[in-house]
């Protein structure tokens, strides 16, 4: 595969991840629906914010400018072909993790540590064996790209991204969880894994 190709995938695909995104978004009440007390888990508006700042302008504003050019992001590596293909399969992966797990969410999904007054704990799709596969479909659709772009500095963001996502999201998210849901959610975190079924 040619950089040129890399080029057009990796963009074909990642607006396939961002499409799919904004569809969820719409489908749970839309981009800008309140969730400040949401924000208000995940260390207030400041920390929220500025979070999703640096990796929305490091992370998409990166890989835009890579698919434009790859030489306008530092921190190219040499990546052999066979890396690019397993780059492909985890992004591939990935996006249809993704999708599986908006499919389960629906109305449930929120881009903040938001739970409505009629939430319910997902048990189904992915949810039936993994508590965060989201987090999961991320981990791998940014490895995925960080092959595919052979750039270390893009892939050292979304690396950035994904341990706050883990080291301090995700414990905040099942504390909710369990806070809101009780015995129910004591049940369904002995019998799941945290990323996968078997971990």
């Amino acid at each position: 595969m040619t950089e040129f190709e890399r080029q057009l995938l990796v963009g074909a695909l990642f607006a396939i991840v961002l499409g799919i995104r904004l569809l969820a978004h719409r489908e749970a009440g839309g981009l800008f629906r309140d969730q400040s007390d949401g924000l208000r888990r995940e260390g207030g508006w400041f920390i929220g914010i500025m979070v999703r700042v640096v990796f929305l302008i490091g992370g998409l504003v990166g890989l835009a400018a890579w698919v434009v050019s790859p030489s306008l992001v530092p921190g190219s590596v040499a990546i052999p072909p066979w890396g690019h293909g397993v780059g492909l399969v985890l992004l591939e992966t990935g996006i249809l993790l993704l999708v599986w797990v908006h499919l389960a969410l629906g109305v449930h999904f929120s881009g903040t540590l938001h739970l409505r007054d009629d939430h319910r704990l997902v048990r189904r799709g992915p949810y039936a064996r993994i508590r965060h596969p989201m987090y999961t479909s991320f981990l791998l659709i940014f490895g995925g790209l960080t092959l595919l772009t052979s750039n270390v500095l893009l892939g050292g963001l979304w690396l950035a991204s994904q341990l706050w996502v883990l080291g301090w999201r995700l414990p905040q998210e099942e504390r909710s969880l369990q806070e809101r849901f009780g015995a129910q959610w004591h049940n369904y975190h002995r019998q799941t894994g945290v990323l996968t079924p078997w971990w």
